[in-house]
């Protein structure tokens, strides 16, 4: 027998057995996120004979298009299902019911990223479309000291709240497809990069206010999970930000359209479905730009 509801109280201890079996991760950060982020009303369960087997969660976000419309959107995260429930199609059956959930309220996209490359097939199938893109570009120590600054502007590196740190990503991705966050899910990354040593920044110049949002991998090496300034002062902001974390590595990720003269890889990150007949249109021309996925 089969059931699909919201999450209730009491029923965390599953959730965390099929997340730390389905994702891997270490107690410590999965007791983090249910702390700090997990709601129940955002959270589906499907049910197989009394007990969950699979689970998912809608996190609203926003989609804002160049022309400044927003659309109301759910970005579907922590797609689980138990190893012994797989290969049953539970997953799929649950991603369904949560887009008929979406298509009743006021949802009117659905957004995922896909923890695995050869998953992007497996949601193609499933009515999903590339819609949003990154640039990952690896750095090393010797690259990092060879970055070249035509015209410094001696831009400085600062912690930031989350809403200022919302504000100036707003600002920074105007005219653009993107998405856009609630200023508490600004406030959850805040913590995820301070759980792991770094944190949000501003990163400011003469007529610049950019932002980085930054989580330590380890005592050498950061992630850079967002970088949002003009390509002119990337370059000094990426060495301002790896001497404040005296970081010998960096893995930069900023919007496709930045930081072409650094090279890296553009790559596929998000993809997009329309539930409900609207006047949008998301094409890979675009390069939508979707920045967190809180992975």
């Amino acid at each position: 027998m089969l059931e699909f509801r919201q999450a209730k109280k009491g029923e965390i201890n599953r959730q965390k057995e099929i997340w730390k079996i389905c994702f891997g991760d270490p107690d410590k950060y999965i007791d983090f996120y249910f702390a700090n982020r997990y709601k129940e009303q955002e959270t589906l369960l499907l049910l197989h004979n009394e007990a969950i087997a699979a689970m998912l969660t809608m996190l609203p976000v926003k989609t804002v298009t160049p022309k400044k419309r927003m659309f109301n959107t759910a970005m579907l995260y922590a797609i689980a299902t138990h190893p012994r429930e797989q290969n049953k199609g539970f997953s799929t059956r649950l991603m369904d019911y949560s887009n008929q959930c979406l298509m009743a309220s006021d949802r009117v996209l659905s957004i995922l990223v896909p923890a695995e490359e050869q998953l992007f097939a497996f949601y193609r199938q499933r009515g999903y479309q590339n819609g949003f893109y990154i640039r990952e570009i690896p750095l090393n120590q010797d690259i990092i000291a060879g970055l070249s600054i035509s015209k410094p502007c001696q831009c400085t590196i600062s912690p930031i709240s989350p809403e200022e740190y919302n504000q100036r990503r707003n600002k920074q991705l105007c005219n653009r497809l993107y998405i856009a966050y609630a200023d508490e899910d600004i406030a959850y990354q805040k913590k995820l990069s301070q759980l792991s040593g770094a944190d949000l920044y501003g990163i400011d110049g003469e007529n610049i206010q950019g932002c980085a949002a930054v989580e330590r991998v380890n005592s050498d090496k950061v992630l850079i999970k967002e970088m949002l300034v003009p390509d002119e002062v990337l370059n000094e902001a990426i060495k301002r930000i790896a001497q404040h974390l005296k970081a010998k590595e960096l893995i930069l990720r900023t919007p496709a359209y930045l930081a072409e003269h650094l090279g890296g890889t553009i790559r596929p990150f998000g993809m997009v479905r329309i539930l409900k007949d609207i006047d949008l249109k998301i094409t890979a021309e675009q390069l939508g730009y979707l920045g967190f996925a809180f992975d």
